[in-house]
């Protein structure tokens, strides 16, 4: 039996491999420290030494694994213990639900110290021309010339095909025979490097040496702000790599202007536009499925009942008989962008956007997974406490940001002065 009040099914399952910071770590919220940062850095040396090990079998790792297991609330995973003591739930909680599930294991069983991550997630660049509100220089180029800063390293080329052999070692040997591997593909934009297209050319190669009943699924995040020549060729290569299925996260959870406001550098009729493209050519690819990745957070949430009309909408316009996915996302960090910064009232808000994803919204993937999540977030405003000190916070790094970007959020957020005030 594993300990229901620790274990984490994304600890043993996730991997994510920074190529710009040159850094692995395990499940995408982890809190390392200073010192933990260090050790989880790698270059050539290190990755020529150590080889696949220091990927997926770092002394980190399997301390933190340990600790879960004995229900030891290890300090890596701070974010989820503060959720969990606030409202009972956290992204530990929804991936403990459904995570074993997908892999089909019976929630008796117990992962054991050896058991491998088929979930591997790769940032392939910083390069992006977004500056979303939540986000910051260690993604974004576009952030890093607003803050007039030193152009943080993109990814080593050597690095980035030394990872690749790395992968392809794993796949072709630990993995080989699972069911299923998940690739995640991230950046900044993964759309404005070469580095996204040569690998998912390298990956169909790979793929022909895994074993033929595994299932090999690619999820893609983008931001949806690139030209319509870097959307025909990723199209190309799905075309021609049919055994390998392509699940998009196209990033939004806004319409409009604020969508702008908060994804900073976005032309919401570019993305329109673009969301188009995506599900015309998802009517003709089999393995080309749409979903959507919305980073949920304290100016949107509120709000989030339009973008759900808006794209059940555009489905029903174009009559899109394919189901579409809303990926399990919020945002924690910066605190002024968490859920917890929430007046009471807007509980309400997200009942309504449950209500209507649950009697509205037909052709949706996996739609209780998500509905289960909206319930934690309103969950989570309903027992947050926001303190004079949290509030001051918010004002200060608001303040900031719209003195910089010259805007004022209160002009499409109702609610705004409930955050500062």
């Amino acid at each position: 039996m594993y300990n229901k009040d620790t274990m984490c099914y994304k600890t043993w399952n996730d991997i994510t491999i920074s190529l710009p910071r040159r850094t692995a770590s395990w499940c995408c919220k982890t809190n390392l420290t200073l010192d933990q940062i260090k050790e989880t850095t790698f270059d050539m040396d290190i990755l020529n030494e150590h080889g696949v090990d220091f990927l997926f079998n770092h002394p980190i790792l399997q301390k933190r694994k340990n600790d879960l297991v004995n229900g030891i609330r290890c300090p890596d995973c701070n974010g989820c213990w503060n959720t969990e003591d606030i409202s009972g739930e956290s992204h530990r909680t929804l991936y403990m639900e459904n995570g074993f599930m997908a892999k089909n294991l019976s929630k008796d069983e117990l992962f054991d110290l050896d058991t491998p991550a088929t979930f591997i997630e790769l940032d392939l660049t910083n390069k992006c021309n977004l500056a979303c509100v939540y986000c910051g220089p260690e993604h974004s180029t576009r952030w890093q010339k607003e803050l007039k800063i030193e152009r943080e390293p993109d990814t080593d080329e050597e690095l980035f095909h030394k990872v690749m052999e790395l992968f392809a070692e794993y796949c072709n040997t630990t993995l080989r025979g699972e069911k299923y591997i998940n690739i995640s593909l991230l950046g900044g934009e993964p759309f404005f490097t070469e580095h996204m297209y040569v690998f998912l050319e390298y990956l169909s190669k790979v793929h022909d040496n895994i074993s033929p009943e595994t299932e090999l699924t690619v999820y893609i995040t983008t931001s949806m702000s690139f030209p319509k020549h870097k959307f025909d060729r990723f199209i190309e290569i799905v075309e021609n790599t049919p055994n390998i299925m392509y699940i998009m996260q196209l990033s939004g959870e806004a319409v409009g202007r604020r969508s702008e406001l908060v994804r900073w550098g976005q032309d919401f009729k570019q993305w329109d536009n673009n969301l188009d493209m995506f599900f015309e050519e998802s009517t003709k690819l089999n393995n080309l499925i749409l979903g959507f990745g919305c980073a949920h957070n304290s100016l949107s949430l509120p709000y989030f009942k339009d973008f759900l009309v808006y794209i059940n909408d555009k489905m029903k316009t174009i009559d899109y008989k394919s189901k579409v996915w809303f990926h399990i996302n919020y945002v924690e960090g910066p605190s002024h962008y968490a859920m917890t910064m929430l007046d009471k009232r807007h509980a309400q808000a997200v009942t309504e956007q449950i209500d209507y994803m649950e009697n509205e919204m037909i052709n949706l993937y996996k739609k209780d997974e998500y509905i289960d999540m909206l319930k934690s977030l309103r969950s989570l405003i309903l027992n947050s406490t926001v303190t004079s000190e949290m509030k001051q916070n918010a004002s200060d790094e608001f303040k900031r940001l719209e003195n910089r970007r010259n805007i004022s959020f209160k002009s499409e957020f109702p609610h705004f002065d409930e955050l500062v005030k």
